[in-house]
This record gives C-alpha cells, structure tokens and sequence, in this order.
C-alpha cells in the first residue's frame, strides 16, 4: 500500500489447444496466485482479484485493510471467506451509468486461498477446465458442499483451544469442517458476502470501436464476427447496444436494465473521482461519439458504393 508498493507484471500463454475461452481466462488468472506465492504472501494477507475495469472504492479498501471483516476472521474454516463488491456500471462514459450493479471485483482472505493456505487441513475439491476452474457445485455452498459430507474428512473439534480432528461416523458438523481453498476461478464464481455501493464497473472503455471489437472477438466469450465492420457494432452485445444508444441519444429498451443518461445526476450512488473533472469526463464522452461516427461511417461508404455498382449493371 503507498508509494513503495512492489508492482509484478507477469505474462501468461499455453500452447494447449483445448484451452480457449473461459479455459484460457481461468489459467491467467491461476498464474497471479503463484505469483503471489512467489513473492511471499501469507495466510494475513488479502488477495483482490478483478477485470481491468473493474474496482473497489479506494474508502473500501481502506476499510479491509484496518477493520475487523468478518469474512475475513469469522469464515468458519472458509466456508464464506470471500467479500464482492457491488459496482455501478458505467458503458464507455461516465455519462452512461445503467441500472445494473455488478458483483465483482472480490476479496479473499490470505488463509482461505489456494497454495496460500494450509493444504494439508483443507479437502481437495474437484474442479472443472483441468482443475484450473472453478469447484463444482457439490463442493461449495450453492450444492450444499454435499461432495465435503459424504467423505470421511474428519471435522475439527475445539477443546481447551486447542483444534482436535476426530472422525464422526454419521454426518460431519458443518460448523466444525474445514473448507476447500479457492483459486483465482473462484474470487469470481464463489458465494461471499456483498458490500452494498462498494465499487465501480467501467465497462467497454476503450479508446476506439476497432479496439471494442478486437475485445469481442477474442474475449472469454467471444462474439465470432465482432470485427466485421459491416456488422453493426451495436449488435455485438446489449451492453454496447446501451452505450451506443445513450452516446448518440438514441433510444434503448432492454427489460433487464436502463441507462440514465448523464450517469450520477440521476442516482445518489457514490461518485468516481473522476467527477471532479468535468472537461475530463466531457472529452471522454465526446471521443467515443466520435469514434461511433467513424465506425458508423464505414458502412455508409460501403452501402453507396454497392449503390453505383448496382446502378452502372
């Protein structure tokens, strides 16, 4: 924290040919825990996993760093060890905040993570993508950790403070078991506790619409086509359908969410810093318009050249 905090960048790639999509994300994210373990991270340590685009309020990490959290010292052997923001979310322009609130970025306490934590006091629990994934559904709270009461880990019993393991031949005690760790799929997919106006999603913020499509296409999800500057950029995704229309002041419906044009003058949510620059967010606005216009442009030239093509046959 400071001015003298260590920063590591570090690069991921595989030659494994079955790794793509969500596979290729999940083992990006698997090389920031051992980085982390690299550079000496401990059980007291927090670990914060998120997008590029998305963050925490600097007050709320503030909080973590000196509060008792207690996801963090009353997790019950990391049943529910994890702590998830809830982010406004703004579509390429702090003038276009939407009606939805994101769950992510996350926060895990050092103990309650893999290779971080102690292994040997943890069940090992079966994962999905080559166990880079995510834990399967019997393995967490969403399946009843069902996978965890069926074996014979023994729970452990707390006596004169002291932990004792004892195996139970019927059914292990949920508030005496020990827990999976996570990995970096879980900070995504886990159940934790979620801090209401805790965070930011600055979604689609690039500094063109070439590079939003090269996003689309290449992404954990990815839309195919999203480079042919033919198809309409809008239709790659709803959510750039909703910067597009409040951009260009056209109109949107989605029965999932809204956007409020001109972002916080229509909500009482916390402001980004970035508010108190107005010339700043008004640039910003004013680029991606630009940059619509260009994209948009694209098409109209081709239209009138198919026009006179057809016109000289």
């Amino acid at each position: 924290f400071g001015p003298t905090t260590k920063v590591i960048v570090d690069y991921y790639y595989s030659k494994d040919p079955n790794l793509r999509d969500l596979g290729r994300e999940h083992g990006q994210r698997a090389l920031i825990i051992d980085r982390w373990k690299q550079e000496g991270m401990t059980k007291d340590d927090i670990g914060y996993i998120s997008d590029a685009d998305e963050t925490f309020t600097r007050d709320f990490l503030r909080a973590m760093q000196v509060c008792l959290v207690p996801e963090f010292e009353y997790h019950n052997h990391c049943e529910l060890p994890l702590v998830r923001a809830h982010s406004a979310t703004f579509e390429g322009s702090f003038k276009c905040l939407t009606s939805k609130w994101k769950r992510t970025p996350s926060l895990v306490i050092g103990e309650c993570i893999d290779k971080i934590g102690d292994d040997t006091k943890h069940p090992k629990p079966e994962r999905s993508w080559n166990t880079i994934g995510w834990m399967k559904d019997g393995w967490t709270r969403k399946g009843n950790f069902s996978f965890i009461l069926n074996t014979t880990i023994p729970p452990t019993i707390i006596n004169n403070n002291k932990e004792i393991n004892r195996y139970n031949t019927t059914k292990n005690v949920l508030s005496t078991q020990y827990y999976p760790l996570l990995n970096a799929a879980d900070f995504r997919r886990f159940y934790g506790h979620t801090y209401r106006k805790s965070g930011f999603h600055f979604h689609n913020f690039f500094s063109s619409i070439a590079a939003l499509r090269f996003k689309y296409n290449t992404y954990g999800h990815p839309v195919g086509n999203a480079q042919n500057e033919m198809l309409p950029v809008e239709n790659i995704h709803v959510d750039v359908k909703a910067m597009i229309s409040c951009v260009m002041d056209r109109p949107f419906s989605n029965p999932k969410f809204r956007v409020l044009k001109d972002g916080m003058d229509f909500s009482n949510r916390k402001k980004p810093a970035v508010y108190q620059y107005k010339e700043y967010v008004d640039a910003r606005h004013r680029e991606i318009y630009n940059e619509i216009l260009i994209d948009e442009s694209k098409r109209i030239k081709t239209r009138q050249l198919d026009l006179k093509v057809n016109t000289s046959k």
